[in-house]
C-alpha cells in the first residue's frame, strides 16, 4: 500500500482482485437490481475513462499518472462487486462478466502506472547526470552518476514491460528508457576512458605493472574514437600526463602500435575537413589502416575503421554544398553560375576532387580536382597548385581565375563575341575552348565533340537554357605550324542571333517580369507542389541561389514573392 497526495492506492503488479467474494447476508438485505445494475454500469464506465486514461492513442500521454481515474475505476468496481456478491450465484454470473473487464482495465491501469513511476526513478537519475555534464568535465561524481544510471536503467526495466498496448509501451519506453539509454551509451567511451585513467594513476602507485598495461591500451583503445571533443581534450590532456610515467619496459607491441594508431588518427582529424585534405594524408590513411587492421579485439577493431572512415568520409562534400561553391564562387567572379557547374560535369562528371585516400584526383593529362586545373609545367606559380589539389573551394576558385584569364584573352589572342557583356552564355564561346586548350581537337571542322560544344550542351541539358553556340561554318581558325595553336587573326569579331543572360546571377530585392510559363512551388525542389506563373508575371528575389542535391540539375532555386505570398522558382523560370 502506498500513500501518494493523501490518497490511498495500491500500485503493485501482483494485486489480485477477487472474481466472487462471498458476502453472507439475507434475501431481505440484497440489494435491487437496479442498484446492481447502476453499480455494475458505474464500474464499467470507469474502467472505460480508465483505460483512456491509459493509453497514447486516447488521453494517456505516457508520463502522467492517471491516479484520480485509477482510484475512481476502483471504487467502482469494489462497490458494484459487493452487490453483485449478494446474489445468488445463478443470477450474478452476468454481472461478474461485465466486471471481468473493469478489473482487467484496472490491472493494466496499475502497470502503466507503476511503469512510469519506474521511468520517473531513472529519469531522476538521467537529469543528475546531466546536471554534473554541464559543468563540462568528467570528473569522479560524473562517472558516479553514469554507473548510477546505469544501474536504474537496468533495475526499472521489468517493470516497462507488462505495458498494454505495443504504441504505449513503446512510448513510455521513448520518453523514458531510450533517452536515458541514448545519453549513457553516448558517454561510455569517455567514462571508460576516464575510469581507465585512474586505474593507471593508482597501479602506477602501487607498481601494478600488469593492470598499467592492461588500463592503458583500454585508453589507447577509446580515447580518439571518444565523439566528444571536449571530454576527448580533457582526457587526452590527462593521458599525456601519465603516459610519460609509464617505463618503456612495460610497453609491448600492442601498445605501441594503439599509440601509434593514435597518433595518425588524431593527426588525420586535424588534416581532414569537409572539402579539405593534405599531401599527408593518403599515406596517413593507408598506415592507419593497416594498424587497425592489426587489432585483436573485433569491437576495438571496428571502432576504429569506423573511426578511420568517418574522418575521410569529410572529404566527399554533399552535392548540394558542392554546387553551393560552384554557384557562390562563379557569380562573386561576375560569371554565369551555369557556365562555371557546366564545366565542372564536362570536365569531372563525378563532381569528384578526392581517392577514397584523401590523394587529389588525377586526370591522365594531370589535371587535378573537380575543375582539372593543369599548372602549363613543374615552373608554373601563376596559383598556388597545392593547395588547388587539396582544397576544393580553392580548386575551384583556381579554375575561375583560368577561365577569367582566358576571357581576358578577347580582343588579342581570342575573338570577342557580340559586345562582350560577361553575363551572355554566348560571350564566352571561345574563352571556354581556350580553358581546354587552343588546338584542333576544339575545332568543329576538326572535331566532332569539341570541349566548347558539350559544354553548352550540358548547360542546355541540366541547367535548361538554351545558348547559341558559333557555327562552325563561320569561324575562321588557322594553326601555328611549330605549336599547332589556334590563330584567330584573320576574323577578330562573331555575332550571335540569340544574346542568353544567365539566370542565377540574380540578388535578393531583384524584381524580375518572366518572359515565358514558371512553376511556383512550395519548396526548392521539383518533388514540392507547384502552380503555374504565366508569361508577364512579375517576381521579387527574396533569397538564393539554392542548390539540390541532384548533381546534373544545373540550375537553381530562388525563395520568392508573386503578390505577396512566398515559394520557391528554379532560376529556368526567369527568363
Amino acid at each position: 500500500m502506498s500513500n501518494r497526495k493523501g490518497i490511498k492506492i495500491l500500485l503493485s503488479t501482483s494485486l489480485i482482485f477477487p472474481a466472487a467474494a462471498v458476502v453472507t447476508v439475507s434475501n431481505t438485505e440484497a440489494a435491487s437490481i437496479t442498484q446492481i445494475e447502476n453499480a455494475v454500469q458505474k464500474s464499467v464506465s470507469a474502467s472505460q475513462i480508465l483505460r483512456r486514461a491509459c493509453s497514447i492513442e486516447w488521453s494517456g500521454d505516457g508520463v502522467t499518472r492517471p491516479y484520480a481515474e485509477y482510484n475512481t475505476a476502483k471504487k467502482a468496481y469494489s462497490e458494484a462487486i459487493k452487490l453483485v456478491n449478494t446474489l445468488s450465484s445463478s443470477k450474478k454470473q452476468a454481472y461478474l462478466a461485465k466486471l471481468d473487464e473493469s478489473q482487467l482495465q484496472i490491472k493494466r491501469a496499475i502497470y502503466y502506472i507503476d511503469a512510469i513511476s519506474a521511468g520517473k526513478k531513472i529519469e531522476a537519475k538521467k537529469h543528475f547526470l546531466q546536471s554534473q555534464l554541464e559543468q563540462g568535465i568528467l570528473s569522479s561524481e560524473t562517472v558516479k552518476a553514469y554507473h548510477e544510471l546505469s544501474y536504474e536503467i537496468k533495475k526499472q526495466a521489468a517493470l516497462l514491460d507488462p505495458v498494454y498496448g505495443k504504441t504505449t509501451r513503446e512510448a513510455i519506453r521513448a520518453n523514458f528508457k531510450e533517452s536515458a539509454e541514448a545519453l549513457r551509451d553516448e558517454l561510455s567511451y569517455p567514462v571508460t576512458v576516464k575510469m581507465a585513467l585512474d586505474q593507471v594513476s593508482a597501479s602506477l602507485a602501487k607498481g601494478q605493472s600488469e593492470t598499467v598495461l592492461k588500463e592503458a591500451k583500454k585508453i589507447l583503445m577509446f580515447l580518439e574514437v571518444t565523439p566528444q571533443e571536449t571530454y576527448k581534450k580533457q582526457l587526452r590532456t590527462e593521458w599525456e600526463t601519465l603516459q610519460g610515467k609509464i617505463p618503456e619496459s612495460m610497453k609491448d607491441a600492442e601498445y605501441k602500435d594503439l599509440s601509434l594508431l593514435n597518433d595518425q588518427v588524431r593527426e588525420l582529424r586535424e588534416l581532414v575537413k569537409p572539402g579539405v585534405s593534405h599531401a599527408k594524408v593518403p599515406a596517413l590513411y593507408d598506415s592507419a589502416v593497416k594498424l587497425s587492421q592489426e587489432i585483436k579485439n573485433p569491437a576495438s577493431k571496428q571502432m576504429f575503421t569506423d573511426a578511420i572512415k568517418s574522418e575521410i568520409k569529410q572529404l566527399q562534400m554533399p552535392i548540394e554544398d558542392l554546387k553551393h561553391l560552384l554557384t557562390t564562387k562563379a557569380a562573386a567572379a561576375g560569371i554565369p553560375p551555369e557556365l562555371v557547374k557546366a564545366i565542372a560535369l564536362t570536365e569531372n562528371g563525378a563532381f569528384q576532387q578526392f581517392t577514397e585516400r584523401g590523394e587529389v584526383f588525377k586526370s591522365p593529362d594531370n589535371g587535378y580536382g573537380i575543375m582539372q586545373v593543369t599548372p602549363l609545367d613543374e615552373h608554373d606559380d601563376r596559383y598556388n597548385w597545392e593547395k588547388a589539389k587539396y582544397d576544393i573551394g580553392i580548386n575551384i576558385e583556381t579554375g575561375i581565375q583560368i577561365l577569367l584569364e582566358k576571357w581576358k584573352y578577347a580582343g588579342s589572342r581570342i575573338p570577342v563575341v557580340n559586345d562582350g557583356d560577361k553575363e551572355v552564355l554566348e560571350n564566352w564561346y571561345f574563352a571556354i575552348m581556350a580553358y581546354n586548350g587552343l588546338s584542333k581537337f576544339n575545332d568543329p571542322n576538326f572535331s566532332e565533340e569539341p570541349y566548347q560544344l558539350k559544354v553548352y550542351s550540358n548547360i542546355s541539358k541540366w541547367a535548361q537554357v538554351d545558348a547559341e553556340a558559333i557555327n562552325k561554318d563561320d569561324l575562321e581558325i588557322s594553326y601555328n605550324p611549330s605549336t599547332g595553336q589556334a590563330i584567330f587573326s584573320s576574323k577578330m569579331k562573331y555575332t550571335t542571333d540569340k544574346q542568353t543572360p544567365s539566370t542565377q546571377l540574380f540578388k535578393k530585392g531583384d524584381s524580375i517580369v518572366i518572359s515565358g510559363a514558371a512553376t511556383f512551388r512550395d519548396k526548392p525542389s521539383t518533388a514540392g507542389s507547384g502552380t503555374s506563373l504565366a508569361k508577364g508575371t512579375r517576381i521579387t528575389i527574396l533569397d538564393g541561389p539554392i542548390e539540390d542535391n541532384n548533381k546534373y540539375n544545373l540550375f537553381s532555386w530562388y525563395k520568392v514573392s508573386v503578390n505577396g505570398k512566398d515559394g520557391y522558382v528554379a532560376s529556368v523560370g526567369l527568363k
